[in-house]
């Protein structure tokens, strides 16, 4: 079922502002400079006022010197996640009645607030250190006051009008969020914003200037961090990159609506994506693309309707209903495991298998081209791979001494032939013959120095990089944790081959695993040509195994039926499947025949395997 119910109009309730800092705090973004949110924005107790609830009461009594009665001032921090007057509100909730604050005014993130007697002071300071939108508000009593230049609404002109503004602004769009949540904070309507009064108000401008949906975002990501579901329909969207970062904010978002709005070219939904994000969609399930000019001018397209989704699903495999309706997602969580236990029999396939797995044509170009540069070294210069090791990259060796049992193994020289494995055994971190635990922590490698002398100890080798079917590699784009418990976008790289020691000519298949991640421009990477440096590098030696455990297999051969021995409802059958594929005869029929001639079940599992089958299959 869509989660985006009455597109047409709004269906949303008041939400609840719940701030948070999903980043800690981090530091200061010039965009953001008029929202204040910057590096002190949940600045935590300091000073006399700092601690806990039961403190204040006894600094109240040491603050009183020099107080000569009359309106008090009162100093507030921690309040950056909640808007001003839901503040005032909790404040007044708290003391169990009006604070009857006389004037407001902002310094940096402190609030500065005018009350009329010490009675309230003394209610505000025993309120020190209770939560309040995520943060742990400060009370401070201020003798002497702080002077601000002041304006008729009593906000500070000396120097920090610019950040009253900005306090003035995030408080609009925090009101605006609260009208667009749900209830349960799991979703956005973000639909027409520039027909919404609060950002008329602000001035803002949503179809000419991104940074509007930057703020909201990033807002909403402090509030409402659970969101799910979001829209940003009608907003005369021509281009994504003013919700670039929605990956960022919300990683586990499942449904988006870009309904209505202005993208012609597919291209833009790139940078939401694997293909052009380190943060992609990888959760979204469902995806409204109605009403674009790219969606309508693909579907008049001959075969629109495939192309469509295969379009959709090259960018986001796991969509499982698109544009309210239900399509079958290439990618999804568990399937696999799913058929592996299921006990079923392995069917054979009306296409070819394929020697390697690349997640996308750019990932594919640039394992290539490492691969090309890393061996040329390896074997020919392993000096000059210092300058693409990561500082901090780790290696490690693992030896497998046990016997090939593959039928080609048992029956070729190389195989059969003794190997001395003890140059590496050394260093092996076989983690099922290793069990010492300080042998396991010396035998990982870390540092590129370390590394750098330990692959210099290794034999010298010539990988035969000339001939393609002795090596199958996979590629794809990963998360893995990195510096600081960020996360780290890498490439994984896993290829298996095989080298021949150049003094002993032995001939030891490999496997290699690498992580990789973007040589940065000016590095030692970049400046030899490199795309990318080592993070990780994983290297298995065994002995010969061959390579024909991962040549293509071809197709089976063309079916023999011609169309005139077919039964008429299989002859119409087929020119169905054909009219809505685009298969020609022969893939047809194949296509036919491997789903038992069940016109529905070879119609649904199309689009997940048209993108394995060769382009000879289609007419």
């Amino acid at each position: 079922m869509s989660h985006f119910y009455g597109q047409g109009g709004r269906s949303r309730g008041r939400g609840r502002g719940r701030g948070r800092d999903q980043n800690g705090g981090g530091g200061h973004n010039p965009m953001f400079s008029r929202l204040g949110t910057d590096a002190n924005s949940y600045g935590g107790p300091t000073g006399a006022g700092a601690g806990s609830a039961g403190s204040g009461a006894a600094f109240a009594d040491t603050s009183m010197v020099g107080y000569t009665g009359g309106p008090a001032q009162v100093s507030i921090k921690g309040w950056g996640g909640g808007s001003e007057s839901s503040l005032i509100r909790f404040l007044d909730n708290k003391v169990g009645q009006p604070v009857n604050i006389k004037s407001v005014n902002y310094r940096g993130d402190t609030m500065y607030v005018l009350v009329p007697s010490m009675d309230i002071v003394n209610e505000l300071l025993s309120l020190s250190g209770v939560r309040f939108a995520g943060g742990k508000l400060t009370f401070q009593l201020k003798i002497p006051q702080v002077r601000f230049g002041g304006d008729s609404t009593g906000r500070d002109t000396q120097g920090s009008s610019s950040t009253s503004e900005s306090a003035n602004i995030k408080d609009r769009l925090i009101n605006l969020l609260q009208t667009r949540a749900d209830m349960q904070g799991s979703s956005l309507d973000l639909s027409s914003l520039a027909q919404d009064n609060i950002i008329k108000s602000i001035g803002a401008d949503p179809l000419h200037d991104g940074k509007i949906f930057k703020a909201i975002l990033v807002i909403a990501a402090q509030i409402y961090p659970s969101v799910v579901t979001i829209s940003f329909a009608d907003n005369g969207l021509r281009s994504l990159k003013p919700i670039v970062d929605l990956g960022v904010h919300f990683p586990g978002l499942r449904n988006l609506s870009l309904m209505n709005n202005m993208i012609s070219d597919f291209r833009e939904l790139d940078c939401l994506s694997s293909a052009g994000s380190t943060a992609p969609l990888g959760q979204l399930a469902e995806l409204i693309l109605v009403g674009n000019p790219a969606r309508e001018t693909e579907l008049a397209q001959a075969n629109g309707g495939l192309s469509y989704v295969d379009k959709v699903h090259q960018r986001f495999p796991t969509v499982s209903m698109l544009d309210m309706n239900p399509v079958t997602p290439r990618a999804q969580p568990g399937l696999a495991a799913e058929a592996t236990n299921s006990g079923a029999a392995v069917k054979q396939l009306p296409f070819p298998t394929e020697q390697s797995f690349v997640e996308n044509q750019g990932i594919g170009d640039m394992a290539k081209a490492f691969l090309a540069g890393f061996f040329g070294l390896y074997d020919g210069n392993r000096g000059g791979l210092a300058d693409i090791y990561d500082e901090a990259a780790q290696f490690s060796l693992m030896v497998d001494t046990s016997a090939p049992t593959n039928a080609f193994a048992q029956t070729k020289a190389q195989s059969q032939k003794h190997v001395d494995l003890s140059v590496y055994i050394r260093i092996s971190r076989n983690l099922v013959r290793v069990k010492s635990h300080m042998k396991r922590a010396s035998a990982l490698i870390v540092g590129r120095n370390a590394i750098m002398q330990a692959i210099g100890q290794l034999p010298a080798t010539q990988h035969p990089v000339q001939d393609a079917q002795r090596f199958s590699f996979d590629a794809w784009q990963a998360e893995v944790p990195g510096a600081h418990g960020v996360p780290l976008t890498v490439a994984i790289l896993v290829i298996h081959g095989e080298f021949t020691e150049t003094q002993s000519q032995s001939v030891i298949s490999f496997d290699r695993v690498f992580a990789l991640a973007p040589a940065l421009p000016g590095s030692a990477a970049a400046s030899i040509g490199s795309p990318c440096v080592i993070v990780n590098d994983q290297l298995t030696l065994r002995r010969y195994n061959g390579f024909h455990g991962w040549l293509a297999m071809p197709a089976d051969p063309p079916a023999t039926a011609a169309s005139g021995a077919l039964a008429p409802e299989q002859q119409d059958m087929a020119r169905a499947l054909q009219e809505q594929t685009g298969l020609n005869a022969e893939w047809t029929l194949k296509c036919l025949e491997n789903y038992g001639w069940n016109y529905q079940l070879a119609l649904s599992e199309f689009p997940q395997i048209r993108g394995t089958l060769p382009p000879e299959a289609f007419q």
